[in-house]
């Protein structure tokens, strides 16, 4: 059976949607052997990080702000809290606030300077304007992602 990949597909939209894809599978499955030392994983990397950023924020608000399920979070912050990179204060009824300790500071600083590295090894055929184009672009492309997600839908 031949895998959908974004290299067997002439369609130009769902090439584009599969190379992001192939391409966020290979950044990770190359990190996650460094993540993996400093006790995090791909998925708790971005929900560590909107703590960091949103200190106090319930399980709601971090679902929203790393665009995933409140279920999926749930799961990332009770293993960050049991491995001691999340406190978590109650907020009152079943909300809880949610704060990074110096010990999940310390490994997400650690895991952005991996992720960078690793990277920036894989840029090293761009030049410096292909790369300010190619990140441009994909902001924009994010952005426009993002910005479909905030409007309301039709009822």
């Amino acid at each position: 059976m031949t895998r959908l990949s974004s290299s067997n597909t002439d369609d130009p939209a769902l090439r584009f949607a599969l190379m992001t894809r192939d391409l966020n599978l290979a950044l990770f499955r190359k990190a996650a052997p460094g993540l993996a030392e400093l006790g995090l994983s791909q998925a708790q990397i971005p929900v560590l990080a909107a703590i960091d950023r949103l200190p106090g924020s319930t399980g709601c608000e971090l679902a929203e702000a790393t665009h995933s399920t409140p279920q999926a979070v749930s799961q990332v912050l009770t293993r960050l809290a049991e491995c001691g990179m999340v406190r978590r204060e109650w907020l009152g009824g079943r909300a809880m606030g949610h704060h990074v300790t110096d010990d999940g500071r310390e490994a997400l600083y650690a895991a952005r300077t991996r992720l960078a590295s690793l990277t920036e090894s894989f840029l090293t055929g761009l030049d410096e304007e292909e790369r300010r184009v190619m990140i441009d672009a994909m902001w924009r492309v994010l952005r426009t992602i993002t910005r479909d997600d905030q409007e309301e839908p039709d009822v």
